[in-house]
């Protein structure tokens, strides 16, 4: 396995160096990028991988131009759910001796286990950066393996002293743990992680692999006027759509978490009332891209979120005077034309 950090992929400065876990396996590198350039400009980004078959181990290391723009990566993408998964976002440690071989293979776990057993039995001997289970997609059962990756080696070690070959708590046989590097070919046996749908929907829709994307859109940045003439692409270029029924508590990042899978997103806008300082229920995205906007329509129009029924529509824009002007003089001159007509039958 690649080492978690390589010292040849930062830079100088630690404060603008990422290294984000629990990437989905099916994550491309050009999402990945995409996702972290949405906040700021980066300087370098990849996704570590096995080197002969391309799997991913599931993490990835950015680093940005400006530690400020770190600094709100972690803030704004932190948490943030990427199909199955929640990425965790940090300032990575630098290179050397000490991190490196840090991972651990682990085997005879109770069938029952799950990430949280295995974090509780291996969090006294060091700090855990990622661990996982293995589950056989087939079944869904678990394969009763797992990996653990330490901050340090000498926290992996502690831990193979102290662990390997006893039987703790809740297992029936003693558990086997040894370093993780010539192991990589039991992680492949997994396959590739299947997409699982966005959260808090029922019957997602037929989302295509093009939707599967992410946008140039900073979560951080200020509002906008919402301004958008429908199906037609507004003045910036963009195509602004009218997103209601997403609760009270819907802030701009959650509504671009919501849009962003389908397409470029450019601006976000959620309507508060700032008496009761809360959504008001409803927002307003703009997206770059005609189709991809139709698509969010098409898949999120009439389904649930967070136990609410979606409204998703292009926005209308409004008349300007000249066409308000222009459409009231037409139904004046229809009045008139049936005017005449009564009083032609009379």
């Amino acid at each position: 396995m690649e080492d978690q950090n390589d010292g040849n992929f930062f830079g100088d400065d630690s404060s603008t160096n990422l290294i984000i876990n629990y990437l989905p396996q099916n994550l491309t590198d050009e999402e990945f990028r995409s996702l972290f350039l949405s906040v700021g400009p980066i300087a370098s980004s990849k996704i570590v991988r096995d080197k002969a078959t391309n799997y991913s181990y599931g993490f990835g290391f950015v680093v940005y131009e400006r530690a400020q723009d770190a600094q709100r990566a972690i803030e704004t993408l932190s948490g943030l759910q990427l199909q199955n998964k929640r990425i965790k976002v940090a300032l990575a440690r630098p290179g050397g001796d000490q991190i490196k071989g840090a991972n651990l293979y682990v085997r005879n776990l109770p069938v029952q286990w799950k990430e949280t057993e295995l974090n509780k039995l291996f969090d006294p001997y060091g700090k855990i950066i990622q661990s996982r289970v293995l589950i056989d997609l087939a079944t869904g059962v678990s394969k009763r393996v797992g990996f653990v990756l330490y901050d340090t080696r000498d926290e992996a070690e502690n831990a193979i002293k102290c662990l390997s070959g006893k039987t703790p708590d809740g297992c029936t046989e003693p558990i086997m743990i040894k370093f993780a590097d010539d192991n990589t070919k039991k992680m492949k046996q997994q396959g590739p992680v299947q997409y699982v749908p966005i959260p808090n929907f029922a019957a997602p829709g037929p989302m295509r692999t093009q939707m599967n994307r992410f946008q140039r859109f900073n979560p951080m940045a200020g509002n906008f006027n919402g301004q958008g003439p429908g199906m037609a692409p507004n003045q910036q270029g963009g195509y602004t759509l009218f997103v209601y029924n997403i609760g009270f508590q819907a802030t701009d990042r959650t509504l671009w978490q919501l849009i962003s899978p389908f397409g470029t997103v450019q601006k976000v806008n959620v309507m508060l009332d700032h008496e009761k300082n809360q959504c008001k229920g409803y927002g307003f995205v703009t997206m770059t891209n005609y189709q991809e906007a139709q698509n969010a329509i098409n898949c999120l129009n009439g389904h649930f979120y967070q136990g609410r029924v979606l409204q998703v529509s292009f926005k209308k824009s409004k008349p300007t005077a000249a066409a308000a002007a222009a459409g009231n003089l037409g139904q004046l001159i229809l009045i008139s034309d049936e005017t005449k007509r009564r009083f032609q039958q009379v």
